[in-house]
């Protein structure tokens, strides 16, 4: 092994940076991809069971196999009658060429109560890839693709034989992210959500109503009236699942590992800002399940219960409070299993209080990682599994199908979460006139005294919401209710029904004060529905006391959910605030266009601003001011110790700078400062051009007790405002082997940007020092080359000029982990390596194929895998096993989604198919710097470019563009040229293997 590790090194190190450029983006962003699994070679019921490891204390059985005929499951709910609807898609991804829907929901029904089912009819056949339903109103709503649909059985022989399209133009561009996870509120309103490559443009009675990207929609069904949250992926990828608490609190989960408390962002707005996550799986996992029923154990009561489709597990996770929100740990899951086609896509608790796991059951369950027609996808098999809590009795479930409305209603005092979610979708669909006398009457004669009156006159809240009937004076009860989650209830119902109520606002003053936090926070959302000036006046108050993430995320969509009707009420001076801190807070978050200087001097002068506000309003200042304000804000004594704002400062245009401004600014450029003030400061000056301070800077850049990151600064800052003058300082501390390596990298830097020859003669010095790594050649090269005319320099400068071996070496990894394509650069330089030169391989099929064969049969991985080792600039830009870049997709597992032949074309030809999204793109300033890599997203303003070297995007403003070309792939050409056959059979045999143990 040592032989083969020195035969190696010896080698030009050429790197395999970029080889997957080419593959899916879904893999990029996965941790640990198990999407692809190898089919199990025996997938009986009993196989699968021994495959399990249950937690202690539970019993887990087979309730409902494929023999019932529920191929690829989807969704289960539960009916009223103990029965379970399952829906399949066994087309999933695809129909084949010619092929009808043929995907079904279908009702189960354990008639001997044996605990597992006995019967099975389908429901409704012919589904064109339904991934979510909800029964309800004598029917089902259905998510099938555009639509939204109800089915409904009329003749009463079990099987839909109505199809009403509810609502249609959802989007359908991805076949496993369409409308999803329908679910009931506490107050009758239908959720679902659906995923990040959808765009939904539905017409409704009430407008367009658009969703870009993820997002969670609302249904009224009386009302007919949708409504979308969260849109633009800004509460996960794609969300899966949704829940509510027992006052009503929703929850949602990601199909990504993070868990969301959904509340706040339940303000109608087309702001988008991402909402806080409250904790984490380790890796994927959807649906979310609380336990609320005795049947379970104590310890598991009210815990999330989450299926671990990726992973194989049934997840559990402690959610508690966290001031006006919650947070999550994770805790040892439920259940494992070492099948990797156990695949839990649903989880409910069952009319017995048991826990039912809906089993897609399949080694594949994506379809970017591996082909829609795959020979391992199961369409055979389905399963659901019952686990039953050792020790504890069953729960016995009440009748509830056919009961009259007082029997009902009394049910909405169980203990067991299951009844009252029945009995509450029962009286939804009871008509008004039978529901509505009956409750008053039941509502009268409830206990006062009991300990869960309150919660009873929230379920009973709940039935008038469901029929649309706004009853005021049991909203006020509840909203002055002793329990802080029945006032919290009372304020989200009093935002729905704000366009109903007379004075919405007067119930929601006292609850926007409240001493509970999430009663605050419910009433400032709720606020968000009231459509007049004045909300947003009382909005603000919520400032009065302690925020958090939470509630300052709901105050921020509020204030751009009300604009339409604060500010023009502000401009006329018709809107008042109780304090001018909350004013000074709104227009710090949301500038109104028609301030002026004027009016944002006079709100910095406000008593007891925090830093954030003062810095925003300082910033709006300067957009809108002239050189007095700019004066203004530099004598400001927080603006010259601010490091946030002299840097956000940096980023405006150019603003003119009097001498008294200048002289404040040196203030921030005292060494006494810290040196993150010192950096901004410099940062401004270099920015705007602040030629009055460069002898400041020129002093904290040549004295070496201040901090080298400051100097660095101050030396690139010399460079815009004194020019070439500056030039022989650079060059003296670039060639210096006393002067600190980030001091001469500083030099080089702006001798390439003066003068491109002189800086080749110092590059190639800096280049020429023994030791170091890849990573430091890349430092070493990058400001010459990344300015026009710079490659051609330093390859016209190496043809005079020898470079030791080791470091020729680095300078072609360094240029190919950089994606430069500099053919006579490396020509030089493999020279210089004194490294045997192959003659460049040509695309052909048939060479693909003999290579192919030739790795099946001879390809060693191991010395494969020491050959990707070897070349450290591979883990610059791909992550593997959990280390590496990320501008390259990740290869943890590329051996399951690519053939070796596919991998054998996209390393040694990598532009032969190019995918979207991963074109390279170059981009050249007026400056001169070049600047290439992959394109994040461009808009009309700027282009975001991930590069290597970076964790960070460059977002480059298009005003300062000379240039910008796309074309072909980051990873350059001819990278494989000096690798032996032998090297690239046993290479792509190793990548070839990635993933698939």
């Amino acid at each position: 092994m040592v032989l083969i590790q020195k035969a190696i090194t010896n080698k030009i190190p050429l790197l395999i940076a970029f080889i997957f450029s080419q593959i899916y983006h879904s893999l990029a962003q996965t941790i640990n991809p198990m999407s692809v699994s190898p089919a199990e070679a025996d997938n009986s019921v009993a196989a699968e069971l021994k495959s399990f490891q249950l937690a202690d204390g539970y019993k887990i059985e087979l309730f409902a196999s494929e023999e019932l005929g529920i191929a690829d499951p989807c969704a289960m709910r539960w009916d009223e009658k103990g029965r379970l609807w399952v829906l399949t898609i066994p087309s999933y991804p695809q129909l084949g060429p010619g092929q009808k829907p043929f995907d079904k929901l279908t009702i189960l029904e354990d008639r001997n109560h044996d605990g597992k089912a006995d019967t099975s009819h389908v429901f409704a056949d012919g589904l064109m890839m339904p991934l979510g339903f909800e029964l309800g109103h004598g029917g089902v709503y259905l998510g099938e693709q555009t639509e939204l649909v109800f089915l409904k059985d009329t003749d009463g022989d079990g099987k839909a034989d109505t199809r009403q399209v509810l609502m249609s133009g959802f989007g359908t561009h991805d076949s496993h992210q369409t409308i999803n996870s329908f679910l009931w509120s506490p107050g009758g309103e239908l959720f679902f959500s659906q995923g990040h490559s959808i765009y939904s443009r539905v017409e409704t009675a009430w407008g367009i109503e658009k969703a870009d990207r993820a997002a969670i929609w609302r249904y009224r069904p009386l009302r007919r009236q949708l409504d979308n949250f969260l849109d633009g992926s800004t509460a996960s990828v794609n969300p899966w699942g949704m829940n509510f608490g027992e006052w009503g609190e929703m929850f949602h989960k990601a199909n990504d590992p993070e868990l969301f408390y959904t509340v706040p962002g339940l303000v109608k707005t087309a702001h988008r800002a991402l909402l806080p996550p409250i904790g984490k799986l380790v890796i994927k996992g959807s649906i979310i399940e609380i336990i609320r029923t005795k049947h379970l154990p104590d310890d598991l009561k009210g815990d999330f219960i989450i299926a671990g489709y990726y992973n194989n597990k049934i997840e559990r996770m402690r959610v508690t409070s966290d001031s006006s929100g919650y947070t999550a740990r994770l805790l040892e899951p439920i259940l494992s299993s070492s099948s990797r086609s156990f695949r839990p896509i649903d989880i409910k608790v069952g009319p017995d209080g048991a826990l039912y796991v809906l089993d897609w059951y399949n080694p594949i369950i994506g379809h970017y990682q591996a082909s829609m027609r795959h020979p391992d996808r199961d369409k055979m098999h389905g399963r659901i599994w019952r686990i039953t809590a050792t020790g504890r009795p069953l729960v016995q479930p009440p009748k509830l199908a056919d009961q009259p409305v007082a029997v009902l209603l009394d049910q909405l005092k169980s203990d067991e979460h299951w009844v009252r979610y029945q009995v509450k979708r029962l009286l939804a669909e009871k008509p008004l006139n039978d529901v509505r006398p009956v409750l008053t009457e039941w509502v009268e004669k409830l206990d006062r005294n009991d300990p869960n009156y309150e919660h009873q006159l929230m379920e009973a809240l709940g039935v008038y919401e469901s029929h649309e009937v706004v009853h005021e004076s049991l909203l006020r009860q509840l909203a002055s209710g002793k329990e802080p989650g029945a006032r919290a209830y009372a304020a989200h119902v009093a935002g729905r029904w704000a366009d109903q109520l007379l004075k919405p606002l007067e119930i929601l003053e006292p609850l926007i004060r409240d001493a509970n936090p999430r009663v605050r926070l419910e009433a400032l959302v709720a606020v968000s529905a009231v459509h007049k000036p004045e909300a947003m006046a009382l909005a603000t108050q919520v400032l009065d006391q302690p925020m958090d993430k939470f509630l300052r995320y709901a105050l921020e969509k509020t204030a751009y959910a009300l604009q339409d009707w604060w500010d023009p009420a502000l401009q006329t001076g018709k809107l008042a605030f109780k304090k001018p801190a909350q004013l000074a807070w709104l227009v710090s978050m949301l500038p109104p266009s028609w301030y002026t200087p004027d009016h944002y001097r006079k709100l910095i002068q406000t008593e007891n601003l925090s830093p954030e506000v003062r810095r925003s309003l300082l910033l709006s200042l300067a957009k809108t001011g002239k050189a007095p304000d700019i004066e203004f804000i530099l004598r400001q004594p927080s603006a010259q110790t601010d490091a946030a704002l002299l840097e956000n400062l940096s980023k405006l245009d150019v603003k003119p700078v009097t001498a008294v401004a200048a002289a404040n600014l040196r203030n921030s450029l005292s060494p006494t400062k810290t040196a993150e003030v010192n950096m901004a400061a410099i940062h401004l000056a270099r920015s705007w051009k602040i030629r009055p301070v460069a002898a400041t800077i020129n002093h904290l850049a040549t004295n070496n007790q201040i901090d080298q990151r400051v100097r660095a600064e101050g030396l690139k800052a010399l460079v815009e405002l004194n020019g070439r003058t500056v030039l022989p300082l650079l060059q003296k501390l670039a060639v210096s082997a006393e002067t600190p390596r980030v001091i001469r990298l500083a030099s080089l830097k702006g001798i390439s940007e003066l003068d491109v020859a002189l800086a080749a003669n110092a590059t190639v010095l800096e280049m020429q020092r023994p030791g170091g790594s890849v990573n430091d050649m890349q430092e070493t090269i990058a400001p010459l080359i990344d300015q026009r005319s710079g490659t051609k320099a330093l390859t016209a400068k190496l043809a005079k000029t020898a470079l030791p071996k080791p470091q020729a070496r680095l300078a072609l990894e360094a240029l190919a982990a950089k994606g430069i394509n500099a053919p006579e650069l490396v020509a030089r330089l493999n020279q210089l390596a004194e490294a045997r030169t192959i003659v460049a391989r040509k695309y052909s099929p048939d060479y693909v194929e003999k290579l192919a064969k030739a790795v099946k049969e001879q390809g060693n991985a191991k010395r494969g895998e020491l050959i990707y080792q070897t070349n450290p600039s591979c883990s610059a830009c791909h992550a593997l096993n959990g280390n590496g870049g990320t501008i390259g997709p990740n290869l943890s597992a590329i051996g399951r989604g690519l053939s070796s032949r596919e991998i054998i074309t996209e390393v040694l030809w990598p532009n032969q198919n190019i995918k979207e999204g991963y074109n390279r793109v170059q981009v050249e300033t007026k400056k001169g710097e070049i600047i290439q890599g992959i394109k994040v997203f461009e808009t009309a303003d700027v282009i975001h470019i991930k590069t290597t070297g970076l964790t960070k995007n460059r977002v480059i403003d298009k005003k300062e563009l000379a240039s910008q070309t796309e074309s072909g792939s980051l990873m350059p050409t001819g990278l494989m040229d000096t690798y032996s056959e032998e090297d690239v059979r046993d290479l792509i045999r190793y990548l070839s293997e990635l993933g698939s143990n």
